[in-house]
C-alpha cells in the first residue's frame, strides 16, 4: 500500500502499510525520511510542460545517440558520445531548470570519471601485447588447440566458464577485455568474438565482483536476508536464459548443424558453471560467479578430455576454418611474425587495418568498406541474416593455386595437402611456425608442468592477483583502498583534492557543489595490479624470448591505441553523470518516477529494460542498481508485489545491459584492434540483451511475482 501527501516542496511516499502519514508529516530531509521507509520525490523536479515531455527530453540524447550509432552510414563514438552529453548538458539547462554548478559539475566529474574505463583499457592491452611479445599467448592456443583438437565449440565453451570467473573475480568489464583476444586467438573472427564475449558478459554480472551490484548496489533498500532472495531469484532467471542463448550465440560463430551436433556437451558445460552458481545463490550473493566459473572451467575441461557430448568436427561442417590454426590481436606477435616471412617471400597477405594481420578479410573487415549488407550467420534472436564463408574464414591458412611451385613456402617446407579442405596446400602453417619457435611439445611430466605453470602465468597470475585482492575475508582490499591518512590541496572553486596513503585520489565537493565528489583507486581499479605488475613481470620472466621487439615498443602501441577511445569514453562518462546526479533532480530519476506512475502493474514488464538502459550508458550494473533500485522499490509497494522479485529483475536487466554498454563495446574493440562503428555490434548483441529480459521477466512472473 502507497500513501502519498503534499508537503512544502515534495511528495512524501510512504511505504508503511497502516496507512499513517505522522513520519512523513514529521521528516525534516531525507535522511529521517529513509529511517522511516519512506522516499521524497521533488515536485519541482522535472520541466514546465509536464511528465510527457519530462520524459520526451530526458530520452533525447540517448535516443539520438542510438539513433546515430546504427543508422547506415554512423557516426564515429569519438563524436556521437561527446554530442549526447552536449545536448543533454543543454536539456538539464534549459528545460529541467538544474542548478548551473550542479550540471557544470556533473561534466567536471565525468571527465574525471574516464580514467577508470580507460585506465582498465589500457592493463588489459598491456597485458596481451605483453603475452604475444613474449610468446606466452601462442603457447596457450597451442596447449588450448591440443585439448581441444581445435574444437571450435569446447573452445568457447571453456572460454564461457573463464569469462564468468573472471567476472566474479574483478567486474569492471574484465571478463570481455580478457576473453575476446582469447576467442580471436583460437582463430576466430574478430568482430564476431567480440559479440560473443559481450552476450556471455550478461550471465554473471549481476553478482559482479564478489556481490557488489547487489550489497553495494541495493545498499539501504534491503536486508541481509533480502539480498540473498534477489540473489537466487536473479540466478534463476539467468539460469533459464543461459540455456536457451548461450546454443544461439554460438551459433553466430559456427554452423548450427554443429551446434545441434555438440548440444548436450553444450548443455553440461553450462550446467558445470550455471549448477554451482545456482547452488550457491541460495546462500551467498557474494560468490556465486567466481566460484561457478572457476568450477565450470574445470569440469568442462573434464568433459573435452574424455569427449562427453562432443561429436566429432567433420570438415565439411566448417571447411574455410583449419581447427589448427591460431590467430592473435597484436602485431608483434608469432602469428604476424608468420605473415612477414610470407610477404618477404612475394606471397601478399590480406592486411587488417592496413597491416599485415593474421586473418583474411572477415565480416569485419567487410563492415568497415560498407559491405555490412554481406554480414555472417547468426542466430535468428540475434540477427536475420544467413551464412557467409567469409565470417567462418577465421583461419590462418594461405593457399597457392599452383601446387608445382615449389618457392610456395615461407621457409622452403613441403606443400602437404590439407586435410580440411583438400586440394589446397599449407604455406608453412602458424602451428608448424609456433613449434619452430617454442620447440616441440614436450611429453607430459615436470619439464612440460613447469613450462605450462610459467606460460601461462600471465593468466592464472592475474586471476589470483584478483581474487586475493577482492575478496574482503581475505582483508588485503581495504588496505588497497584507505582513504585515510591523506593530505590534500584546496583548489579553490574547483574542488578540494585528496591523496591517500593507498594512492586513492579523490576530488571533494566538485565546483563546490555538496558531496559532488570523484574517487579513483589507483591500486584497486585492475590496472597497476594486476595487469601492469604481472605484464612487468612477465616481461623480465621471459625476456629472451622478446626477440622481435622490446617493451618500450609494446608500451608505445598501447599508448598509441588509446587516443579515441579516450575521446569516446571522455563523453560518455561525461554523459552518464548528467543523467546520474544528483538525487531527485536526475534526470535519470525522473524517468524512472514517471514511468512507474505510467505503466503500474505494467511496470514489471519495464522494470528489467530500466535496469539494463541504466548499463548501456553507465557500463555498470552496479550504477545501475544505485540509480533505479529505489524507483523499483517504490513501484514493487505500489502495485503491491514483491520488493526482492522487482529488484531481482533490475539486477538481471542491468546484467543484461552489459551486453549494449557502450563503454564496454569501446573496450573491447581498442583492445583487440577491431576498427568497426559501434552500432554494427549493437545491432547484434541488443536482440540476446532483449531476449534475456523477455525471458527472465517471464520466469519471475511464474514462479515468484504474484499481484496483491
Amino acid at each position: 500500500m502507497s500513501n502519498a501527501t503534499d508537503e512544502s516542496s515534495f511528495t512524501y511516499i510512504c511505504s508503511n502499510n497502516d496507512g499513517d502519514l505522522t513520519c512523513a508529516e514529521s521528516c525534516v530531509g531525507l535522511e529521517e525520511c529513509e529511517t522511516c521507509a519512506c522516499a521524497t520525490v521533488a515536485i519541482d523536479a522535472g520541466g514546465p510542460w509536464g511528465q510527457f515531455m519530462d520524459v520526451l527530453f530526458g530520452l533525447l540524447p540517448v535516443i539520438v545517440l542510438v539513433y546515430v550509432t546504427v543508422k547506415k552510414n554512423p557516426w564515429p563514438t569519438t563524436f556521437s558520445l561527446p554530442f549526447a552529453a552536449v545536448m543533454l548538458f543543454f536539456i538539464r539547462l534549459m528545460y529541467y531548470g538544474s542548478d548551473v554548478i550542479l550540471t557544470c559539475g556533473a561534466v567536471v566529474l565525468g571527465l574525471h570519471e574516464a580514467l577508470s574505463p580507460i585506465s582498465i583499457i589500457a592493463g588489459a592491452m598491456l597485458l596481451f601485447e605483453t603475452m604475444e611479445a613474449t610468446k606466452c599467448m601462442p603457447y596457450m592456443m597451442r596447449e588450448m588447440k591440443a585439448l581441444t583438437d581445435g574444437h571450435p565449440i569446447s573452445e568457447c565453451m571453456l572460454i564461457f566458464g573463464f569469462a564468468y570467473m573472471v567476472e566474479g573475480a574483478s567486474g569492471f568489464g574484465t571478463p570481455v577485455a580478457l576473453g575476446a583476444p582469447m576467442l580471436i586467438s583460437t582463430g576466430h573472427p574478430k568482430l564476431e568474438s567480440v559479440i560473443v564475449l559481450l552476450i556471455f558478459n550478461t550471465f554473471a554480472t549481476v553478482w559482479g565482483a564478489v556481490g557488489t551490484p547487489i550489497w553495494f548496489g541495493f545498499a539501504g533498500l534491503a536486508t541481509e536476508e533480502e539480498f540473498l532472495e534477489i540473489s537466487y531469484k536473479s540466478a534463476i532467471c539467468l539460469a533459464v536464459a543461459a540455456f536457451i542463448l548461450v546454443p544461439l550465440t554460438l551459433w553466430m560463430l559456427v554452423p548450427f548443424r554443429v551446434v545441434k551436433k555438440n548440444i548436450i556437451f553444450i548443455f553440461l558445460s553450462l550446467l558445470s558453471v550455471v549448477g554451482p552458481s545456482l547452488g550457491l545463490s541460495f546462500v551467498s550473493y557474494e560468490f556465486p560467479s567466481l566460484i561457478g566459473g572457476m568450477a565450470g572451467c574445470g569440469l568442462t575441461a573434464i568433459l573435452i578430455n574424455f569427449r562427453l557430448g562432443l561429436a566429432p568436427l567433420d570438415p565439411e561442417d566448417m571447411p574455410e576454418r583449419d581447427p589448427k590454426e591460431i590467430g592473435s590481436v597484436s602485431s608483434h606477435s608469432l602469428v604476424a611474425e608468420y605473415y612477414s616471412a610470407l610477404n618477404s617471400n612475394g606471397l601478399k597477405v590480406p592486411a587488417d587495418d592496413g597491416e599485415d594481420m593474421p586473418h583474411k578479410e572477415l565480416e569485419s573487415d567487410k563492415q568497415e568498406n560498407g559491405m555490412a549488407e554481406e554480414a555472417q550467420e547468426a542466430s535468428p534472436i540475434l540477427s536475420n541474416e544467413g551464412p557467409s564463408e567469409e565470417g567462418m574464414e577465421a583461419n590462418l591458412k594461405t593457399t597457392t593455386e599452383n601446387d608445382d611451385d615449389p618457392e610456395m613456402t615461407a621457409t622452403g617446407g613441403d606443400n602437404n595437402e590439407s586435410e580440411i579442405r583438400p586440394g589446397t596446400t599449407h604455406v608453412n602453417s602458424v602451428e608448424d611456425f609456433v613449434d619452430a619457435a617454442l620447440g616441440p611439445r614436450k611429453p607430459f611430466g615436470m619439464a612440460y608442468l613447469r613450462e605450462l605453470v610459467g606460460r601461462t602465468f600471465p593468466i592464472w597470475g592475474c586471476v589470483l592477483v584478483l581474487i586475493i585482492t577482492r575478496i574482503p575475508q581475505i582483508g588485503i582490499r581495504r588496505y588497497l583502498t584507505l582513504q585515510t591518512p591523506y593530505f590534500e590541496i584546496v583548489f579553490n572553486t574547483y574542488g578540494t583534492f585528496r591523496l591517500s596513503a593507498s594512492l586513492v585520489f579523490q576530488l571533494i565537493d566538485i565546483l563546490t557543489f555538496p558531496n559532488l565528489n570523484w574517487k579513483y583507486e589507483l591500486l584497486y581499479i585492475p590496472f597497476v595490479i594486476p595487469f601492469f605488475v604481472i605484464s612487468v613481470a612477465t616481461m623480465v620472466i621471459y625476456r629472451k624470448s622478446m626477440t622481435e621487439t622490446t617493451p618500450l615498443k609494446v608500451f608505445s602501441v598501447v599508448a598509441q591505441r588509446l587516443y579515441n577511445p579516450l575521446i569516446a569514453l571522455l563523453g560518455a562518462l561525461a554523459l552518464v553523470q548528467l543523467l546520474l546526479k544528483v538525487s531527485t533532480e536526475a534526470p535519470a530519476y525522473i524517468l524512472g518516477t514517471i514511468l512507474a506512475q505510467w505503466f503500474r502493474q505494467g511496470f514489471v514488464v519495464i522494470a528489467p529494460l530500466l535496469g539494463a538502459l541504466g548499463s548501456f550508458f553507465s557500463g555498470s550494473t552496479t550504477v545501475s542498481n544505485l540509480t533505479f533500485g529505489t524507483i523499483q522499490v517504490i513501484a514493487a509497494e505500489s502495485i503491491g508485489v514483491s520488493k526482492t522479485s522487482m529488484l531481482a529483475l533490475q539486477a538481471v536487466g542491468g546484467s543484461a545491459g552489459n551486453g549494449i554498454c557502450l563503454n564496454n563495446i569501446i573496450a573491447a574493440c581498442t583492445i583487440v584492434g577491431l576498427n568497426i562503428g559501434e552500432g554494427a555490434i549493437l545491432g547484434k548483441t541488443y536482440r540476446a540483451v532483449f531476449s534475456s529480459t523477455t525471458i527472465s521477466t517471464i520466469v519471475m512472473l511464474a514462479l515468484f511475482i504474484r499481484f496483491k
